[in-house]
C-alpha cells in the first residue's frame, strides 16, 4: 500500500521561488543557509573559548572559505564528472544563462569534493595572508576547527539535493522508499531517498563522531583527518543506496560508483596526511 510522503519527491518543485527571469532553487537557499549555520555555530564555539580565533577573523576565514569552496565544487564537478560536456561549451561552466536557447538555466552540478578541495586551498591563503600581516593564525588548529563546522553545512546541502529532487536513489522494495520523478526509463518503482541518507550520516552522525573525539586528539590535524576518513567512509557507504550520474555509471565490473572511488582516493590521501603528521609531531606522542 502506497503512502502519501512516498509521492513527496514528485510534488516538490525543485524552484524555491523566482524573480523575474531568475529562478533560485532549493539547494542553492539550503548551500547559503548551510553556510551560515556553520558560521554562527562557529562564533558560538569561539564565544565558548573552544578557538582562539577571534569572531572577526571567523567572518574572514569563512568569506575565504565560501568562495573556494563554491569555485572548487564548481570545477571538480567539471573535471570529474562531465568533462567531455563542458569542453563542447565551456561558458555553462559558470554562466547561469545558456547562450544556445536563450533561457535562464541556473548553474547546475557540484562536487564535494572539489569543494573540499577548494576549501583546503583558500584556507591556506587565508593563513598565508595573516602571517604576512603579523598574525599566527596555524593552519592545522584552525582546520581542525573547521572540521567540526563542516557537517552542518554537509546536512543542510543534503535536504537542498532532496528539495532539489536530485542524487535519488538505486531501485528498492523498501517500505520508506520513495517515487522520484526521473530520466531514466520508469519512474513507477520505489527508490531509496538516498539524499536523506546522507544528510544523517555524513551530517548528523560524523558531527556527533567529531565532536566527542574533538579534545581527545594528541596533535593538530588529528580532528582534520578524523573528519576527512569519517567522511570518505559514510559517503562510501551512503552511494551503496544512490543511483550513480547516468554519465558516470559503475567501475570495476559494476562493483563501485565514482563517488566510492574519490572516497578510496580520499581514504589514500588521509593516510598520507596523518603519518606525515605523526611523523612531524613524534616529539610530543614520545612525551605522552
Amino acid at each position: 500500500m502506497q503512502e502519501w510522503w512516498q509521492h513527496l519527491p514528485e510534488l516538490i518543485n525543485p524552484i524555491a521561488f523566482s524573480i523575474g527571469f531568475i529562478s533560485f532553487h532549493w539547494y542553492a537557499l539550503f548551500f547559503i543557509g548551510g553556510t551560515l549555520a556553520s558560521l554562527f555555530l562557529g562564533i558560538f564555539l569561539i564565544r565558548k573559548g573552544e578557538s582562539i580565533l577571534s569572531e572577526e577573523e571567523m567572518f574572514d576565514i569563512f568569506l575565504f572559505i565560501f568562495i573556494g569552496a563554491s569555485i572548487g565544487g564548481r570545477v571538480g564537478y567539471v573535471l570529474f564528472y562531465n568533462l567531455g560536456f563542458f569542453l563542447e561549451s565551456p561558458l555553462s561552466i559558470f554562466s547561469p544563462y545558456d547562450f544556445h536557447s536563450g533561457v535562464w538555466t541556473g548553474i547546475s552540478g557540484m562536487s564535494f569534493h572539489g569543494g573540499l578541495i577548494g576549501a583546503g586551498i583558500a584556507l591556506f591563503f587565508f593563513v598565508q595572508k595573516q602571517k604576512n600581516s603579523g598574525k599566527n593564525i596555524a593552519f592545522w588548529e584552525t582546520s581542525d576547527f573547521l572540521s567540526l563546522l563542516v557537517p552542518v553545512a554537509i546536512f543542510f546541502g543534503r535536504l537542498g539535493n532532496f528539495l532539489n529532487v536530485e542524487l535519488y536513489g538505486r531501485v528498492t522494495s523498501v517500505s520508506w522508499g520513495m517515487f522520484f520523478p526521473t530520466t531514466l526509463e520508469s519512474n513507477e518503482v520505489l527508490r531509496h531517498p538516498s539524499a536523506l541518507y546522507e544528510a544523517f550520516l555524513e551530517g548528523i552522525v560524523l558531527f556527533f563522531v567529531l565532536y566527542f573525539f574533538r579534545k581527545k586528539m594528541p596533535f593538530l590535524g588529528l580532528s582534520t583527518c578524523l573528519f576527512l576518513l569519517g567522511y570518505a567512509i559514510v559517503r562510501f557507504i551512503g552511494e551503496y543506496f544512490r543511483e550513480p550520474d547516468s554519465q558516470m555509471g559503475f567501475f570495476l565490473g559494476g562493483a563501485f560508483s565514482f563517488g566510492q572511488v574519490l572516497s578510496c582516493v580520499m581514504i589514500i590521501v588521509t593516510a598520507g596526511i596523518f603519518f606525515w603528521l605523526r611523523k612531524q609531531n613524534r616529539a610530543i606522542l614520545m612525551v605522552r
